[in-house]
């Protein structure tokens, strides 16, 4: 969900000192013009609902979702068309036409693919573009994309590229100080932190069925003169991202991956990258994929990869995350999901760890004529607790309802969600549903203190885009209230300290306002603002305000 920031982790950025703070300026007051009411504002992030098919449809991306999620790897589906003065004028910032000698251009193309050619997984980025003879265009990185490999290039083609994200947080009562009460949120913390993050890869396509791909990522965080505790998710100092070797058969309907890859299903709210995160999540194993017709099928065994800032990263085979995720496209946006996802944690502990779980779930996604929208997900949740000597019996649930106005010159969107996902009601079976690898950023709240487990939260989410600008906005606010009263609500770290007799965890409001640089590149700022409710029980609101820029190439 967002571009400029990721997470924060230690160590300074050279020699630099306390840079001046870049404080995030948003929008505010900008939804009255639509003549909607100010209570709506809220949840689902649009472009996360319109995904059409399981990993590859998952990675293609909307311009609404981007605002909301800000996800720096989907690129932004850059409408040079709508916005130019004139035909001509439009024409020459997609890079199509006739190079300009003499006669018309023709008729301009809807989206500039240039814009479109990055994903949030970077091996399934499309450059096909490049061999359309109209094309003129000449992004970032194009010259290092399809470069044959010998004199007839019968060693295949090869891409490079990547890309670099830099971010500044002002984080107040976000928790993970060194030491004190402040290592939990909600306490008097304030922490300046700067974070790097580079990628770079190379697609080695050697026929048009097989080929291998590998990714490497850089990122580190600043500790506000160590202060800080850096997250597990802050730093990686040099790794291995994805590392796989891919081949197909049957004209494309089924395809073998094995090795190290990120996955990403849905909407994300199971199993992401988690790319706000400045170190990205992975895993590592075998993958089967199946794409033929209305339907896709991705089925998977793997281990989870986590992250070690100054070690080579290694698959945690105590954690294995296997399963096949299942979509059937009636037509562009109107989508069925379904899935299962098995995760096994052999790791001694309680709760966090020692457990196997069965995860049954479906998503349905449906667009209307009259610009109607709907998104329902949901799924239960089975297996055994083995730290706690209990089954598991734990579910969740999201509907959602949205409306678009497309002829409106701001291009409004507003969605109304309710999300639930089950806590722990303290009887024979353990009742808290495991959010398992999700984008957890992008749901409940940027200031990321609420997990999808014990929580029923209503929502609302407002996106628009200002005419005759480059800018995007976005507004969402969130009630939180605990599932179980006896039960705390998990953060995403850090949880702090919370009574067992109330429910009431708080409200969120989170705005955000997106720069549209060119085709691979933007800029972000964002505040969020958390008011405790009683269920909190530490001393202090959260206020988050964060800057992101970042370039693909």
């Amino acid at each position: 969900m967002a571009p400029f920031f990721g997470n924060p982790k230690s160590r300074k950025i050279g020699s630099m000192n306390r840079l001046p703070r870049l404080l995030a300026l948003t929008c505010g007051l900008w939804a009255a013009p639509f003549g909607w009411s100010a209570a709506a504002i809220a949840e689902e992030a649009v472009q996360g609902l319109r995904q059409p098919s399981a990993m590859n449809a998952a990675a293609r991306a909307d311009s609404a979702f981007n605002v909301a999620m800000l996800q720096p790897g989907e690129a932004e589906e850059a409408e040079g068309d709508e916005d130019a003065e004139t035909d001509d004028e439009a024409i020459d910032a997609e890079g199509y036409g006739s190079a300009p000698a003499s006669g018309p251009y023709p008729k301009p193309k809807p989206k500039n693919p240039c814009a479109e050619s990055h994903k949030n997984l970077f091996f399934l980025n499309d450059f096909s573009y490049l061999k359309d003879p109209s094309y003129h265009g000449d992004c970032l990185g194009d010259q290092l994309k399809l470069m044959p490999l010998g004199i007839y290039s019968d060693w295949g083609t090869l891409d490079v590229g990547g890309q670099y994200r830099l971010q500044y947080k002002h984080e107040v009562g976000m928790g993970n100080a060194v030491s004190g009460p402040g290592a939990l949120r909600f306490e008097d913390t304030e922490f300046d932190l700067f974070l790097n993050r580079m990628r770079l890869y190379g697609n080695w396509r050697m026929t048009d069925q097989t080929r291998v791909y590998v990714e490497g990522i850089y990122a580190d965080t600043t500790t506000d003169d160590g202060q800080y505790r850096p997250r597990i998710t802050d730093d990686n100092f040099g790794d291995i991202l994805d590392g796989f070797f891919e081949h197909s058969i049957a004209d494309g309907i089924w395809t073998a991956r094995v090795g190290r890859q990120e996955m990403l299903f849905g909407a994300q709210r199971l199993i992401s990258p988690l790319d706000w995160a400045n170190t990205r999540r992975t895993f590592e194993g075998a993958m089967l994929l199946y794409e033929d017709g209305p339907w896709s099928v991705d089925s998977f065994y793997t281990a989870y990869v986590p992250p070690r800032a100054n070690e080579f990263d290694k698959a945690d085979w105590q954690q294995q995350v296997y399963g096949s995720y299942a979509v059937y496209t009636a037509a562009p946006n109107n989508t069925l999901d379904l899935y299962y996802i098995g995760y096994d944690n052999r790791r001694p502990g309680e709760i966090v760890s020692d457990f196997s779980l069965h995860t049954f779930g479906s998503r349905l996604f449906r667009t209307f004529e009259n610009n109607w929208m709907f998104e329902t997900e949901g799924g239960v949740q089975l297996g055994r607790q083995s730290g706690l000597g209990k089954d598991q019996r734990a579910g969740f649930a999201t509907v959602g309802l949205g409306r678009k106005a497309p002829d409106h010159e701001w291009r409004p969107e507003l969605w109304t969600y309710f999300d639930y996902a089950s806590g722990n009601d303290g009887g024979d079976d353990f009742t808290r549903f495991n959010q398992l690898f999700p984008l957890g950023h992008r749901y409940f709240g940027f200031i990321d203190a609420v997990a999808r487990s014990n929580i029923q939260s209503p929502n609302v989410l407002l996106t628009a885009k200002p005419p005759q600008t480059d800018w995007e906005l976005l507004c969402w606010y969130w009630y939180f209230r605990a599932d179980q009263a006896g039960d705390i609500v998990p953060a995403l770290s850090a949880t702090e300290l919370q009574s067992l007799d109330s429910r009431f965890l708080g409200q969120e409001l989170d705005l955000i306002a997106k720069y549209v640089i060119g085709p691979r590149s933007n800029i972000l700022f964002g505040y969020s603002h958390f008011w405790r409710g009683d269920k909190i029980l530490a001393p202090q609101d959260a206020d988050f305000a964060y800057s992101q820029w970042e370039v693909n190439f």
